[in-house]
């Protein structure tokens, strides 16, 4: 994953090469104009990541769940997938 800047004009004739690179490689693009940014350009799976990341430092309880949560783990609480698997195996049946 590279973030390269490139200006409107080179952007035009490169557009559908930089897509299948924002797509494919997750690589992102500042276009600017006249020397400043003004968009950026990456792939829509990156994009509604953000969204997703977003929506989540919205919610504080939330995020007071995950702090939480990190520190329990830290402390070293929680329980190894393995757990979780059999714990899973044995609520079915």
């Amino acid at each position: 994953m590279a973030t390269e800047t490139i200006s409107l004009t080179e952007l035009r004739p490169r557009l559908s090469d930089l897509v299948d690179r924002a797509h494919e490689r997750f690589d992102r693009f500042l276009i600017t104009r006249r020397g400043r940014t003004e968009a950026v350009l990456l792939s829509s799976e990156e994009f509604e990541g953000l969204l997703d990341t977003l929506d989540i430092l919205s919610d504080q309880d939330l995020v007071r769940k995950l702090v939480e949560a990190d520190a329990e783990l830290a402390a070293g609480g929680g329980h190894s997938l393995e757990e979780v698997r059999e714990a899973a195996r044995s609520a079915q049946g």
